[in-house]
This record gives structure tokens, sequence and C-alpha cells, in this order.
């Protein structure tokens, strides 16, 4: 799945919202707190709504960022058979920041469609969060 965002915001700040995970949290729409482990991952709490059943859990994830490309990987690992793996590439047009996000589900189970119209909807959130930030 791949999904593209034209936001006015900087790059620099954007590329800091999406790698600094104290900085993520605070827009992200449905993920409250994450804490970071010995070896350098975090643990994700998250609570998102599936209808009118709100649903929490945690799973853990890497962040990669890599200022030269201008992007950043992210791997996670959700209840243990879900690995979900999304890169973002930032580029810079004028005034505004383009991301494209490359967003990759495996699982065993039929939830590829459930989930990418969750990550439409959240994403599309989180990058107008970011695009708010000193306005």
């Amino acid at each position: 799945m791949t999904l593209s965002f034209k936001i006015k915001q900087s790059l620099p700040i954007v590329f800091t919202y999406i790698s600094n995970y104290e900085k993520f949290v605070s827009v992200h729409p449905v993920i409250f707190k994450m804490t970071k482990n010995t070896d350098g991952s975090y643990k994700v709490f998250e609570k998102l709504k599936l209808g009118l059943i709100p649903i929490s859990f945690t799973y853990h994830t890497t962040i990669e960022p890599n200022v030269k490309s201008k992007s950043i990987v992210m791997n996670a690992s959700i209840m243990w058979f879900t690995k979900i793996e999304i890169q973002f590439n930032l580029t810079e047009e004028n005034d505004f920041t383009l991301i494209d996000e490359k967003i990759q589900f495996k699982s065993p189970l039929p939830i590829k469609s459930i989930m990418e119209r969750i990550f439409k909807k959240q994403h599309g959130l989180l990058f107008r969060n970011i695009e708010s930030i000193n306005k």
C-alpha cells in the first residue's frame, strides 16, 4: 500500500516529528504513549475504535531515521503474528513537504483491507496534526 501526503510544513519539522518517538506521540491520533526499551526499540501503547468498540493494545516497534536520504523506516510486530513495515520518504517542495509512505503488512489473518482503511484515516490525521504545528 502506498500513501502520499503534501503538507505545508518544513521537511526538518516533519522529519523530527516522525523520527522522534516523543514528538511522534504528541501528534499521533491513536498512539498515546511510547517508551524506549533497553535494546533501542520502543513499546507502543495504542487505543483505537473499531466501530463503537474501543480497543487498547501494545506492541514493539523500531524507528530507523536516515537523515541523508530523508527517510524513516518503522518496523512493528503486533500481537506476535502481524508484521508491519512503513517507509516514509520525504521531499521538500517550496514551503511544502511531500510524504510518500510505503506500507507492507504480513499476517496470516485476512486483515489487510481493514488495516489499510485504518492507516489511511490515522495517517491523514497524523499529517494534518504535524501541518498545524507552530501555526
